[in-house]
Parts: structure tokens; sequence; C-alpha cells
């Protein structure tokens, strides 16, 4: 690691990763006919985090604001001008959930406990009764469910901009990029979780958008050149991806219902306390296991090799240890991973390390005789201040940008 910066490639959320190359000097080793199954259970587990809100109970859940059953199909079908929404309903729901108004509908119930903006002396149920009385698609009809549609998005858009979090002139039909989400969720949590600074981004100075990689938002990965394209939609992968996609778009709201203090209260916000649910293992056994020396993670998911090395009992075996070892600790996976979401990152060593002051007494110990145990002491120190990822949280690492970071 002979240059003065290093750009993070990835910043990996803790509830969505990557493929994980994990080293083990000493792997658990078993072979199964041809696969031999490798795996080393990670001393940093809250780094291999995975958790979706139906894998917990909530124990303070939201009692969110009293609302007409109106829910995201019953639009979609509303705004069907044609009737071919039977056919089309997995491309029109993939399109409303990664749209701006989509995207502010889902936060709108995210946040929960806003009242919705209804129009004065609205009697719904006399538009409803007319709606039901008129042809699906006839002119009168087609109208009726247009203007209940609007209703219905203007009831949950109006309390999102008399919050702050977004303004009206900000609004189209358009998609949610990156930029847009950011802004968005740095306008709601900018107070409980502000920007640290020194994210140095190729492509975007905005300061939404740097403050959204150094929290770890899925769907803001940098790739090694520091460009994350904010003008496209959210992707789990680094790189231009100009296609929208279902996974980072639901993955974004596991991350701020859990990891974030996602719960709105009165007074700000606060953190949702959850239990396990029985048989859920809030890691991956992809991320984890290699098969001959592959990561699991990189074989197809329906390929011949993955179903034959899963039905081996070694496999098996692996995946019960990983399950035990991430279920038994998981209180403190989730805490530690809650209080990293709250750090600044390492982004630029010779900056964020070598000549920051607050490693100084670190650095001259290990620098005088560069002892494990002073060694240790730098590590410590550096992981305890910042969000390291996956590829940064290694004593190994902190001892080569000691050696060649100037």
């Amino acid at each position: 690691m002979c240059c003065k910066k290093i750009v993070i490639g990835m910043i990996s959320s803790v509830l969505c990763m990557s493929s994980i190359v994990v080293s083990s000097p000493v792997p658990t080793v078993a072979a199964a006919s041809s696969y031999q199954i490798t795996y080393k259970l990670p001393p940093n587990p809250e780094k291999y985090l995975f958790l979706n809100v139906e894998m917990v109970d909530i124990l303070n859940p939201q009692k969110p604001a009293f609302m007409r059953t109106y829910v995201q199909e019953d639009y979609l079908v509303d705004m069907d001008s044609g009737g071919s929404h039977f056919k089309t309903f997995y491309a029109d729901n993939l399109r409303f959930m990664t749209s701006k108004k989509g995207f502010l509908w889902n936060i709108y119930h995210f946040i929960g406990i806003l009242p919705p903006h209804y129009p004065v002396n609205m009697d719904w149920d006399e538009l409803d009764r007319r709606i039901e009385s008129t042809q699906s698609f006839s002119d009168e009809g087609r109208a009726l469910r247009e203007k209940r549609a609007e209703l219905q998005m203007n009831a949950h858009l109006q309390p999102l901009i008399d919050a702050g979090y977004v303004k009206w002139e900000e609004l189209d039909d358009g998609m949610a990029t990156k930029e847009f989400i950011a802004m968005v969720l740095y306008r709601m949590f900018k107070e409980v979780r502000p920007y640290h600074g020194g994210i140095d981004l190729k492509d975007s100075e905005d300061t939404a958008v740097r403050w959204a990689v150094e929290v770890g938002l899925p769907g803001f990965n940098v790739d090694q050149k520091g460009y994350v394209y904010p003008q496209l939609p959210l992707n789990l992968k680094a790189g231009q991806e100009i296609y929208a996609q279902e996974q980072p778009y639901l993955r974004i709201f596991q991350f701020i219902n859990l990891i974030l203090p996602g719960k709105k209260t009165a007074s700000g916000w606060e953190y949702y306390q959850v239990k396990l649910k029985p048989g859920m293992a809030p890691m991956l056994v992809d991320d984890v296991v290699r098969v001959n020396g592959m990561p699991m993670s990189s074989f197809d998911v329906w390929g011949v090799e993955r179903r034959e090395a899963e039905k081996s009992p070694l496999y098996q075996q692996a995946k019960s240890k990983i399950g035990q070892y991430s279920i038994s600790r998981f209180p403190q996976m989730l805490a530690q991973a809650r209080i990293d979401a709250l750090k600044p990152r390492a982004w630029d060593w010779s900056r964020d390390l070598i000549h920051h002051p607050r490693f100084a007494k670190e650095i001259a110990a290990y620098r005088k005789n560069k002892s494990s145990k002073n060694l240790n002491a730098v590590y410590q120190a550096v992981r305890g201040y910042y969000n390291l990822n996956i590829r940064q949280d290694s004593v190994i690492v902190i001892k080569s940008v000691l050696e060649n970071v100037k």
C-alpha cells in the first residue's frame, strides 16, 4: 500500500454484504467428494450482519396515524388507464417503488406517525360509490379513479413536505436517483446522524450524497476510482447501472429501520428494540464459506456446483456452526453495527491515520519497537473511532498502512 490516498472501493453496508473473501490462517476444513469446504468464524461478526425486519420481533412497535385503507396496489390499479396492470404488475410495482413518488410513499409509511393530508370535508365513501357505479375504463370511471389516486398520493406527500423532507418543486414522475434519496434521508436524519466529513467523491460534492456514503447506506457503493454515480439508481454493486432494480430499494429501508434510529417519535428519532425470531441466523453463509478456495457467494445461485456443494453434510455442518455463532452474538452484533453507523470513515489513510493527532501517541509507541502489542493498540484505536469496512478491518491492513503510507 504505497500510495498516499486509498479510495475505498466499496463501502459495504452492514445490512447488505457483497462477496467476502475471508482469509483464514487456520481454517476449518472438510472435504466431500470433489468439494472442499473451508470457513472461519469472523472475529468482527458485526461486519457480516445481515438482517431484515421480517427476521425480528419489534418490541417497541410504531403506532401509526390513522389512514384510510389504500395500499400501493390500489394506487397502481387506479392509475391504470388501459387495463393492462394485471399483465404488467411486476414492472408497474418496480417502476413505482424506484420512482420519486413511490420512494416517498414508502418513506411516509416508514415514518408512520404523520397524519395524512386529506382535503377538508372530503367524502371518500361517496367517491368510492361513484367509482363502483361506473365502468372501470369508461372516461368517467378513469377520471374518478385517477382523482382518487392523486388525492391519496397528495395525502402521503404533503406531510413529508410540511416536515421539510422534500419540496414540491423537487417532485416529478422521474426515478428516485441516489442523489434524490440521499437528499431526503439526510434531511430526515442529519440531526441524529450528522455528516462527519472526509468523503472525497470524484463525481459529487453534494453533502447529502457524501453523507449517504459515509453512513454506508445500501446502494451507495463507490468504485475504485472514487465514483458513486449520483444520477443513477441505487445499485448494490459499485459501478454504473442505468436500470433500477428492486433489491437495493428494499435493502435501504431495512437499514434505516434497523441500523439507524428509525422510529420517529414526537421528540425525534429512537432505535427500534428488536429480538431475533427463532430459526433466524443474522449472517449469510455465503459471506463466510469457501468452496474449493472460492467464495460461496461467487457461485451461481441456480448452478449445479452450488447445489452439489450444499448437499455436502460438511457444508450443512458449517452452516449450522455459522448460524449458532451469529445467533448467540446477535445482540452485540446489532449494537456494534448501530454504533459503527454513527462513526466517520477512514478514507485517506495519510490524513485519517498517519497524520491524525488522535492516533499520534499510539503510532509513536508502535514506531519505537513495532511490537504486536503496540500494533494492536493502533488497530483498536482506529477501529474504535472509524467505521472500517471489511477490507480495512484487519491488523494486517493497519500494519501495511503504518509501514507504507506517508
